[in-house]
């Protein structure tokens, strides 16, 4: 009997489809000035047509927001999460109280609820708004430097680079100027063959995975870093009046950043006066992507704060890759565990 049993176990073992795949091992931190600090270390399995992130998280709220988005958003735990794209479904885990949700993967579009009302609404604003800015942009600098300084990471021969974004800007009709710095410091690895093999596999995945929400994915990633990207961040943030910025430059600055990223260290600086007379205080708005962290991130007034090692962040955030390799994966690893209750 036993014999038998373990035959067909084996059997099962054979008959199961096995896919090339890659795991990756990561830890993230970010943490927002005056909100709080999110914590996570994540292990992402990955084939073409499947993820599954496991994920210990931690956050640590400050002040009323920062304690409510702990409850609400950003909670603290193990959990996980499945993405089965021949299947065209999402599955939430919840590891602790070993219970899950089952979503199907629907259009980007969708998902936010509101189609082309919202495309209606921002156009009804676009036409109203017929006077010009008060915010003028009067610098914006965006440079890389290669360091050539190098360092073994998670056993990771890797190159650092600087990018630093500056951004002075002035209310023309307030008298009311301010300026942010946003530094980030990459390291960066030469592609190996293992990285180029896993790197294709997540491409081919968010190409997938892009598809199934709506995304042009070809466009998307082109020049993903570069100017595209910047432009597709001003864009969200800026007020429908404020002057476009011009981020032809950018990509050919991102270009010089070469290898495969293992660290991405981050950090925006902030600062605003109010005309003579008035009171210094945080901006309270800016000219694109800046001037709209400025007005999330600095709307409370500042607390007397200890400056001796310079101005806190607005926002930091920590990116580490602590290991990838290719492994085969099978239908199993995407799964959810057999004993774990459907919620809902």
């Amino acid at each position: 009997m036993r014999k038998n049993c373990l035959a067909l176990m084996l059997a099962a073992l054979l008959a199961a489809p096995v896919w090339a795949g890659v795991v990756k091992k990561t830890k993230t931190n970010v943490t927002f000035k005056g909100f709080g600090n999110f914590s996570s270390s994540q292990t992402t399995k990955l084939t073409a047509e499947q993820e599954r992130m496991d994920s210990v998280n931690d956050f640590k709220g400050k002040g009323v927001l920062g304690k409510l988005a702990g409850k609400a958003m950003m909670r603290s735990g193990e959990v996980g999460q499945i993405i089965d794209l021949p299947a065209t479904t999402m599955y939430t885990l919840d590891h602790k109280k070993k219970e899950y949700t089952a979503s199907p993967i629907k259009p980007l579009q969708e998902q936010l609820g509101e189609g082309g009302q919202k495309e209606k609404r921002e156009e009804a604003e676009e036409a109203g708004k017929t006077e010009d800015s008060d915010i003028k942009v009067t610098r914006s600098e965006f440079k890389v430097t290669d360091t050539g300084e190098t360092s073994n990471i998670n056993n990771f021969e890797c190159r650092k680079y600087i990018a630093s974004w500056i951004t002075e800007w002035e209310n023309v009709k307030t008298g009311e100027k301010g300026s942010s710095n946003l530094e980030t410091l990459t390291w960066t690895t030469a592609p190996t063959e293992t990285l180029l093999k896993a790197q294709e596999e997540e491409m081919k995945f968010s190409r997938e995975y892009m598809k199934k929400i709506g995304i042009n994915a070809e466009q998307f990633q082109q020049d993903l870093l570069g100017a595209n990207w910047m432009s597709m961040l001003d864009a969200f943030s800026r007020k429908p009046s404020s002057t476009k910025q011009d981020f032809s430059k950018f990509s050919d600055e991102m270009k010089k950043i070469k290898g495969y990223p293992i660290v991405i260290d981050g950090k925006l600086l902030m600062s605003g006066t109010k005309p003579a007379g008035e009171a210094e205080e945080e901006p309270k708005s800016g000219g694109g992507l800046m001037g709209g962290l400025a007005k999330k991130l600095l709307k409370k007034k500042k607390a007397p704060a200890d400056e001796s090692q310079g101005p806190e962040p607005a926002l930091t955030y920590y990116i580490e890759v602590q290991e990838i390799t290719l492994s085969d994966l099978g239908a199993g690893d995407f799964q959810v565990p057999p004993d774990y209750k459907k919620k809902g």
